[in-house]
């Protein structure tokens, strides 16, 4: 994009407005009005005085969602979400009584972006990222900006700037990229080629998670984004080998949001799930595309448990009863995601969290329960850990101690800081409290599974940098 272009929508409509991708025009129509067709909002962008109110109509032929951002937890304001889906043909109003900059989005097809500026009692509007979301909405304007300019790859230098100077920022890069992902999908409608991108498989590859949704939301077309997986899985097979997986658990986010929006099964958790499961299947090549689509549905689901939508709550049902509910094929995507609710219900208590989660399930799904857990622990204790306390935490759970050392050096391969993630991991396996079978399994897991996240150019140099004896982890 044009520097000059860029510019422009930062100091007129602010740099939220980069999300509606490519070519956006403000169209100010001086209506309080706002209509959701199969092109987007008319008009995307608005301004109006406090205490005016705002109606949206859906004009598509599927559910609409109003609300703020944050995509999907809307915390930007949070009193700016209509908390249900609108049928096609009906409206939703809603009186702005805080004053600023408000970026909205269509919660069951995240790719459509509007703005709404409110100017205050002095006929200002006043856009301070402190006040639409703190350092989260400070840190993604950062990136939107450098993603209008430099694109993806320049994006993901502004995150690797951050990761190294700002401590808390691990905690939301996963959540950053997902955006990054939605609103890219403007620039792929430009340029197919321009999201072949191997810096985004970091940060747990959000960026084709988000992406997948927004191709999904605007498309529908589960074929074609099976497709595209493949293409993208092709151009990066050698620098980012598990990009195409990444990819398929996009599709899943996206399925999920399908079958919500396009037949508004928002009372039966069943049809929620089942329908989305059946896209899965059409888009599946094979087990594992199979396997991470379903575990996009499953951890779409335990966000809607963590934020309280469509009526789930996971003190009233535990959530695991779903996934006893599920065929055997989609268990282990179901325990594995499914488990983060646990992890929310008891307040980020790893311990407490797996013992719940062990008390449920079947000697099958123990390996899932204890690794996916401790990979949320690693998550969670990002960036400083206390490996003397993650150990104690681990032994706690004898006899499934090697698991979660296991599960938590898998994590720090999922969340450290971008491109040197496998360093964090060694560090962690150098622990001098290990016992030799702790060692072991920590290297083990780190370097054996070095080929899944960097080109083979860039496993063999850290293989070959490696001491002697941990050299033979390499090659298992």
């Amino acid at each position: 994009m044009n520097n000059n272009i860029v510019q422009g929508i930062a100091t007129v409509v602010g740099i939220g407005a980069l999300l509606l991708g490519v070519g956006y025009v403000a169209n100010l129509q001086g209506s309080n009005t706002i209509v959701l067709t199969e092109q987007g909002f008319s008009p995307r962008e608005i301004t109006i005085t406090l205490g005016e109110t705002v109606t949206f109509i859906n004009k598509r032929d599927k559910f609409f969602w109003p609300a703020s951002d944050f995509h999907p937890t809307h915390t930007a304001y949070a009193e700016f979400d209509a908390r249900e889906a609108l049928s096609p043909g009906s409206s939703w109003k809603f009186t702005f009584t805080e004053s600023g900059l408000f970026k909205y989005h269509d919660h069951l097809a995240p790719f459509f972006f509007g703005i709404i500026q409110v100017k205050n009692e002095e006929g200002e509007i006043v856009d301070r990222c402190e006040d639409r979301g703190g350092d989260l909405a400070c840190w993604q304007d950062q990136i939107f900006i450098a993603l209008a300019e430099k694109g993806i790859s320049g994006a993901y230098d502004m995150i690797s700037k951050l990761y190294e100077s700002q401590p808390t920022f691990a905690q939301s890069c996963h959540f950053i990229a997902h955006n990054i992902g939605l609103a890219s999908y403007g620039f792929y409608r430009e340029n197919p080629q321009s999201v072949m991108s191997p810096k985004a498989s970091t940060c747990a590859s959000g960026f084709y998670h988000g992406f997948m949704e927004a191709y999904l939301g605007a498309t529908g077309d589960v074929a074609k984004a099976s497709a595209t997986c493949d293409e993208i899985g092709s151009v990066l097979s050698l620098s980012a080998p598990d990009a195409r997986f990444q990819c398929y658990h996009g599709i899943g986010h996206g399925t999920l949001e399908q079958s919500i929006g396009g037949k508004g099964t928002f009372g039966n958790l069943n049809d929620m799930v089942n329908g989305a499961l059946l896209q899965c299947e059409e888009a599946s090549q094979g087990e594992e595309e199979r396997f991470r689509c379903a575990s996009g549905i499953f951890n779409g689901i335990a966000n809607f448990y963590i934020n309280g939508e469509y009526g789930l709550d996971p003190f009233k049902e535990n959530p695991l009863r779903l996934c006893a509910r599920q065929k055997g094929i989609y268990q282990e995507a179901c325990y594995g995601n499914m488990n983060s609710v646990l992890y929310w219900m008891t307040d980020n208590n790893f311990v407490e969290a797996t013992r719940r989660a062990l008390d449920g399930v079947n000697d099958s799904q123990v390996d899932t329960v204890v690794t996916y857990l401790a990979g949320l622990y690693a998550f969670d204790s990002l960036p400083s850990i206390n490996t003397k306390e993650v150990l104690e935490r681990c032994r706690e759970l004898a006899p499934h101690t090697l698991l979660c050392i296991e599960g938590f050096t898998h994590g720090l391969l999922e969340h450290g800081p971008p491109e040197t993630e496998y360093e964090t991991a060694l560090t962690f396996c150098s622990y001098i409290g290990f016992s030799p079978d702790e060692r072991n399994t920590c290297y083990s897991e780190a370097l054996s599974e070095l080929p899944g996240w960097y080109s083979a150019e860039k496993t063999q140099e850290i293989c070959n940098n490696l001491t002697p004896n941990l050299q033979h982890y390499c090659k298992e």
